[in-house]
Formats: structure tokens, sequence, C-alpha cells
């Protein structure tokens, strides 16, 4: 399985991120109790969101409500 996902940026064009950077980001979002939509630096849409949004849920501490923000 790939470490790395591939996504696309408007101004950047197509850019490739380690999904270990990905989790680590998201890790420390859900740990500092920051929204989805704040930590995210991804478009929603894309693999490096679905998978920030994923890590990012498992991460969160017990007993946190809702998602934090849609993505």
């Amino acid at each position: 399985m790939s470490q790395h996902l591939t996504i696309f940026n408007n101004r950047l064009g197509h850019m490739i991120v380690s999904k270990q950077i990905i989790e680590r980001q998201a890790t420390e979002a859900a740990h500092a109790g920051q929204s989805i939509n704040d930590a995210c630096p991804y478009p929603f849409c894309s693999d490096a969101g679905l998978h920030f949004k994923a890590v990012y849920l498992l991460a969160r501490p017990r007993g946190v409500q809702g998602e934090g923000g849609a993505a």
C-alpha cells in the first residue's frame, strides 16, 4: 500500500503528501481540540482530506461529541 497520497491544489497543482505527515497533523489537531474545519490543510474531498478526517476522528479523546466540523 502506498505511503503517499496525491492531492490537487488550484494554485500549486498536483502535490504528493506523506500519509505519516497527514496522520501526525490529524492526531495533533484532535488532541489539541481543534475542529476538522480549522485543522485540515487539505481539500476535504481529496484522498488526503478523507485520510485526515479518518485519523482525526480516531484520535479524538474519548467522550468528545460531534466531529468538530464537517469534512
